[in-house]
């Protein structure tokens, strides 16, 4: 996976990411964290740079989401 031309907007990610060789725009939104190590970026949306599908697998954008969100103890009261 490379990731490149990060645009950060307000609390949305755009972010250019290379899966299986193909090119991805993807958009993910910040969310604060409810409980420890939670998740902070969800996806909202993605597509194909090329042809603008929605054709990736689930196995994939876990595999992304994964890179993004680190697992961090957030010290939430």
């Amino acid at each position: 996976m490379h990731m490149k031309n990060f645009i950060l907007h307000g609390n949305i990610l755009i972010v250019e990411v290379k899966l299986n060789d193909t090119d991805y725009i993807i958009d993910v939104q910040w969310k604060e964290p409810r409980e420890p190590y939670e998740e902070t970026w969800e996806l909202k949306s993605y597509s194909n740079k090329s042809t603008g599908a929605k054709d990736l697998p689930k196995e994939k954008i876990d595999e992304f989401l994964e890179a993004i969100n680190a697992k961090w103890n957030w010290h939430i009261e």
